[in-house]
C-alpha cells in the first residue's frame, strides 16, 4: 500500500460519523433501611433525589457520628442539597444509627407501609384542615418541585396537564403521592408519604391539579 492510499484510508476513517451510544439505566431498586427514627423520612425525601441508597451502604460501618455529620454538611455545602438546617441532626442520627458506628442503638421497623411510616405531623389546632401551603412546607415538596419548571421532579403545572381530562384525576394523584414510585417522570424515585391521611392527600392533589 503506497503513501497516498494510506493517507486516503486514514482520512476516510476520521470522516466516519461518530456512533451515538445510548445507555438505559435500570430502575432504582435500592432503598434506605426502614426505621422509626425521624431521620428516615427526611432521608427518603431529600437524599434519593441526588443519589442511590447504595451510597450509604458503601460507607465504613465504623464511621462515627462526626463522619456522618460532616458528610451531610458536605451534601448541603458545596454540593447544594436542599437540606434544612433544623433537619440535618435527625438525618445524621438516622445514618449513624442505621449504617455507622452506633448501629443497634435504634430498633428498625418492618418494611411495610404502615410500619415504615413516620409519625404523622401534629394536626392543626381545633382539628382544622391544613392548607395546601402548610402541607407543601411540612413535607418539603419544594425541594423537588416548582409550579412552572422542572426541578428534580416535574413541575406541578406539568402534572396537572398530564391528569387533565381524567375523571379520577384526584384519586389517582392521591394514590401516587401516598405510594411514591419511579418511572412515571424519569428514573429519580419519588418517596412515599404514607403518613398523610386522605384529607391531606386530597388537599394536595386538588391544589396540584389546579396549577
Amino acid at each position: 500500500m503506497n503513501m497516498k492510499t494510506l493517507i486516503a484510508a486514514a482520512l476516510a476513517a476520521f470522516a466516519l460519523p461518530a456512533m451515538a451510544l445510548e445507555v438505559t439505566l435500570p430502575a432504582e431498586t435500592a432503598a434506605y433501611r426502614p426505621s422509626d427514627l425521624p431521620g428516615y423520612r427526611l432521608v427518603q425525601q431529600n437524599c434519593m433525589t441526588c443519589h442511590s441508597a447504595q451510597y450509604v451502604e458503601t460507607q465504613p460501618q465504623t464511621s462515627p457520628r462526626a463522619y456522618w455529620d460532616a458528610t451531610v454538611k458536605k451534601m448541603k455545602k458545596p454540593f447544594g442539597a436542599p437540606l434544612r438546617d433544623e433537619d440535618m441532626p435527625a438525618i445524621v442520627d438516622y445514618l449513624v444509627k442505621t449504617y455507622g458506628a452506633e448501629r443497634g442503638s435504634a430498633t428498625p421497623v418492618a418494611a411495610t407501609p404502615a410500619a415504615a411510616a413516620p409519625a404523622a405531623a401534629a394536626p392543626a389546632a381545633n382539628g382544622a384542615a391544613r392548607t395546601a401551603d402548610a402541607l407543601l412546607g411540612a413535607n418539603q415538596c419544594s425541594a423537588c418541585h416548582a409550579v412552572d419548571k422542572k426541578v428534580v421532579g416535574p413541575a406541578f403545572h406539568d402534572v396537572a396537564a398530564k391528569y387533565a381530562g381524567n375523571a379520577d384525576a384526584t384519586g389517582k394523584l392521591m394514590q401516587s403521592i401516598r405510594s411514591g414510585g419511579s418511572g412515571k417522570w424519569g428514573q429519580v424515585p419519588m418517596p412515599a408519604f404514607p403518613q398523610l391521611d386522605d384529607e391531606d392527600l386530597k388537599t394536595l392533589a386538588t391544589w396540584v391539579l389546579s396549577r
